[in-house]
This record gives C-alpha cells, structure tokens and sequence, in this order.
C-alpha cells in the first residue's frame, strides 16, 4: 500500500471518513466493484477524486500487463473505437495478427491516446491510498469490512486470443509508461 499521507494523520485529519474507490481503468475495478457493492462502499467509477470528499483509494497493476489487458480488452470488441489508431483498423478482421505486430505498428502518441484508460500518473490525482489487488482484503479489514473471499471470483479477465507481449514490446511500453513503472514499483515496495 501506498500511502499519500500517514494512515493515521489522514483517517484523523480528513472530516468525510468514508472510503471512497476510484476505478483506474483495467486495474481490476469490476471485480473490486462487486466486492465493494456487497460492503455498501462508494464507487465513483472512472471518475477523479476530488480533494477531501473522503479517504479514496485506487487498485493499480504493473502498467505493462495493464496496456496488453487494454489491447485484448478492445480487440474482443467487435469494432474498433473512435481512439483505435485508424491505420489498424484491420487487425479487428485479422485475428491472425499478434499483439506484438500491432504495438510494433503503434506510436508512442497513440498508445497514450486511449480514452479513459490514461495513465495511471493521472488517475492517482487527489488518492489518499494505492493498493496493488492483493492488498485489498487488508486494507478493508483496517476499516472495519470483512467479506469472504470466495464469494467474488475474479471478473472481466480479457481474453488473450493474441498471445501476449514479447521482450520488444513489454520494453516499449515500458518505456512509454515510465513514470507509471515508477509509481508501480514504489507501491509494490511499500507494502501495508
């Protein structure tokens, strides 16, 4: 966990206490969101937080797995979207086409341009706590929510009909995602 404040300080300091979620897109937001429907906890969807409206917290992923999640994601769809680089639009009929071969055809600029996936670095303005998935059990417990785990079963997993990234690939995004890399690896090495 990743905290932007002292647990402590922000729990005392902050006059709306309630836990609100903020749903980074392909960040396990569908399934945190049945979890947190069953807790009667606010869900703001794809929305940004706003300064003190309560403790808001965000799941992230490693921003690489997270673009080709993105990619698979759209690539199920039967179009593409308004923000799908027009000049691939033809892999939607080419299933044969790689993950790989798309990214190697993509810009920089067009990977950044998908609408509302955005960085990670934007989606964290105003968040009190990130967590990685795996610390969401404990960070609600903190609060006073108990849910038994085998109730949600992982949900909206994207199908991976294209294989998935290789070195070249995971590199570029990385690249390209840099600062999200930081963030990510700073909160998988702040663990709650």
């Amino acid at each position: 966990m990743y905290l932007t404040h002292n647990l402590q300080e922000l729990i005392m300091n902050k006059s709306n206490k309630k836990l609100i979620f903020i749903h980074i897109p392909k960040c396990a937001g569908s399934y945190v969101a049945s979890i947190l429907s069953y807790l009667k906890i606010q869900n703001k969807g794809h929305t940004l937080a706003l300064p003190n409206e309560g403790i808001t917290f965000t799941v992230i992923r490693n921003p690489v797995e997270r673009f080709e999640s993105l990619l698979n994601y759209r690539l199920n769809e039967k179009e593409p979207r308004i923000d799908w680089p027009i000049q691939l639009n033809y892999v939607y009929k080419n299933k044969s086409i790689s993950l790989n071969e798309i990214v190697s055809k993509m810009t920089d600029k067009q990977i950044l341009g998908f609408d509302p996936y955005k960085t990670l670095t934007y989606w964290i303005k105003n968040i009190d706590i990130i967590i990685t998935i795996d610390e969401l059990p404990k960070l609600l417990e903190h609060f006073g929510y108990k849910y038994d785990l085998n109730l949600f079963p992982r949900a909206n997993i994207s199908n991976k009909k294209r294989d998935k990234f290789n070195i070249e690939s995971y590199n570029k995004i990385k690249r390209i995602y840099n600062d999200d890399m930081i963030l990510y690896n700073n909160v998988i090495n702040s663990k709650f």
